[in-house]
């Protein structure tokens, strides 16, 4: 079920994304910078956490398959997982490629199973290609902070971008955060207090008292959406002065990571 409800919600990122598939962990990744200087996306999921049993079995030493899949046909291939008791995803060869899924459900008097099977087609990523999708590490940051509850923040944007298509964040080390929107008739910000800030490394320049940055106010939306992968969870929010933002969602196995490039004013 868990693994269900995380697929249903990658599908709100995206129409394609990449899947790895490595020994000890499952990633979802849309990498748009390649070609536009887009949006990134990343979501890990540590096998063990929601995998009795997981085996894999690659081309080369590294054991890794990457294949492009799109994420809204595999959540319709898993829509009966809510109730399944087990799950087996398994490569298969038959028209084309696919993605077989196998859910035992009950059936519906209770004294038994049924298998339901699903091919959801792939293509897979040759090897030439496969360094545009390593995790892209962490970038030298101008300020880290926590964003306030994911669940607040969206209702927040969804009422700004009816001023505008773009949206600035500001934060300092004192754990200030400063939303805004700005169009030619009025400027409107919100501002949010004593936010914690997360334990910096080498990585950090701490040289700034604040940073902000300018972003595409539906594109910041779509990281809303993390609120229904895990209500609970925390989001850091680091800030690359003038350039980017990297978001970051960490629940139990689960890491999602989330880049936004900043908009030219």
């Amino acid at each position: 079920k868990q693994w269900y409800q995380r697929r249903v919600r990658v599908a709100k990122y995206c129409k394609s994304c990449a899947l790895k598939l490595t020994a000890d962990r499952v990633e979802f990744i849309l990498n748009d910078r390649i070609a536009s200087a887009g949006i990134s996306l990343w979501c890990e999921v540590i096998q063990s956490g929601f995998f009795d049993e997981y085996r894999i079995e690659g081309k080369d030493r590294t054991g890794m398959i990457l294949m492009n899949i799109s994420p809204d046909n595999l959540a319709k291939a898993l829509s009966n997982a809510a109730n399944a008791t087990s799950m087996k995803m398994r490569l298969t060869k038959k028209q084309v490629a696919c993605l077989s899924v196998e859910i035992a459900v009950p059936t519906t008097d209770g004294n038994g199973q049924r298998i339901v099977t699903q091919d959801v087609p792939i293509s897979l990523v040759p090897l030439i290609h496969w360094s545009e999708f390593e995790d892209p590490g962490m970038p030298e940051i101008h300020m880290s902070i926590y964003f306030p509850p994911l669940r607040r923040l969206k209702n927040l944007l969804e009422r700004m971008r009816n001023l505008s298509n773009l949206v600035t964040i500001q934060a300092t080390w004192s754990g200030e955060m400063t939303v805004s929107v700005r169009s030619d008739l009025v400027t409107t910000k919100t501002y949010f207090i004593e936010l914690d800030t997360p334990d910096t490394d080498d990585g950090v320049d701490m040289t700034r008292a604040s940073a902000e940055v300018t972003v595409d106010i539906k594109k910041l939306l779509l990281f809303g959406q993390s609120q229904y992968l895990a209500a609970s969870s925390r989001s850091i929010c680091n800030i690359v002065h003038g350039r980017s933002l990297q978001l970051f969602l960490l629940q139990d196995d689960v890491k999602l990571q989330y880049y936004l490039p900043a908009v030219d004013l």
